[in-house]
């Protein structure tokens, strides 16, 4: 087994992982900002509920219901964003529960008034300002639950759930996006190069077990992988992980002048994609198989004899 180039992989998963985690801690601070998961959720709504393009000001009116404006206040932030804000933008829930859904969707239809005749609530969808597929639907469902308040409960809750399954979904997709962007500003700030990394690891052995020996210690200290931060501790964590990131790497990161004036650029760019292709796929994903990894160093390391 060739221990050099395991202890090589072992050195580059770890610089990975420590990216990674100082990357997804930069995108939770931009989804915040943005209101990402908020505004995800509301259009998703919006796209059920009414025609975006012609009654845009409808799904405010939804959402200035008692409970969602409950939901709002208390969404979790943290308080230098709050402060930095000073409420210039309304708290957007990031999730609803389901059943919160149906409740909401209900006093819409009925005037935050409580009703379980399927016929009455049928007569409000009428005249509820609904797009024409989303009133043709609710119909549907109501015939679907035959008369049944609880089957259409069930069937409301359903159609909500297939919705937000497949904005998730896009949702993922765009936040991968955009970590790959903010995987490469980060590689090439840090001077994170894949093949500069290999090549300084192969050429100096005492990078290499330095390395091994950080990830190692990383592994029994953070068993279950956790890094994520509290809201209101999440400007510090950013400070934590940066000096993690600089002081775990043993130098392997950072610019040096001689590399600037004698850099091949293609070279380069070709190594910080590598590198932001890696960290866009994520911590877990690295820690997983640095756990391997060293397993398999372990279990591969000749054994002294006495």
């Amino acid at each position: 087994m060739n221990l050099q180039l395991i202890e090589i992989a072992i050195g580059l998963i770890f610089v990975y992982l420590l990216l990674s985690i100082f990357a997804m801690t930069l995108m939770e601070i931009i989804s915040t900002f943005l209101r990402m998961r908020g505004e995800l959720l509301k259009s998703t709504i919006e796209k059920m509920l009414f025609n975006k393009d012609k009654s845009p000001e409808k799904i405010n009116e939804f959402y200035n219901q008692p409970l969602i404006l409950f939901l709002g206040d208390n969404v979790s932030t943290w308080s230098w964003l709050d402060h930095l804000l000073a409420g210039k933008f309304k708290k957007l829930p990031s999730y609803i529960k389901n059943e919160d859904f149906y409740t909401i969707l209900l006093g819409f239809i009925n005037d935050q008034k409580y009703s379980d005749s399927l016929a009455e609530i049928e007569e409000k969808i009428e005249q509820a300002p609904f797009s024409e597929n989303t009133r043709l639907h609710l119909k549907f469902l109501i015939q679907k639950s035959r008369g049944n308040i609880a089957g259409f409960k069930q069937e409301v809750i359903h159609w909500f759930e297939e919705c937000m399954e497949r904005a998730n979904t896009w949702y993922s997709r765009r936040v991968q996006y955009i970590v790959l962007v903010l995987g490469f500003m980060i590689a090439f700030a840090v001077n994170a190069d894949t093949l500069r990394m290999v090549d300084q690891m192969n050429n100096d052995e005492k990078l290499r077990k330095e390395l091994v020996q950080s990830a190692s210690e990383y592994v029994k200290n953070n068993p279950q992988g956790n890094s994520s931060a509290s809201k209101d501790a999440l400007d510090t964590k950013v400070k934590e992980e940066y000096h993690t990131l600089l002081n775990e790497s043993h130098n392997i990161l950072g610019w040096k002048n001689v590399e600037l004036q004698r850099c091949g650029w293609f070279f380069r760019i070709v190594g910080f994609l590598l590198t932001a292709f890696a960290i866009s796929l994520g911590s877990s994903f690295w820690f997983d198989m640095l756990k391997k990894i060293l397993n398999i160093r372990t279990l591969g390391k000749p054994t002294q004899t006495p």
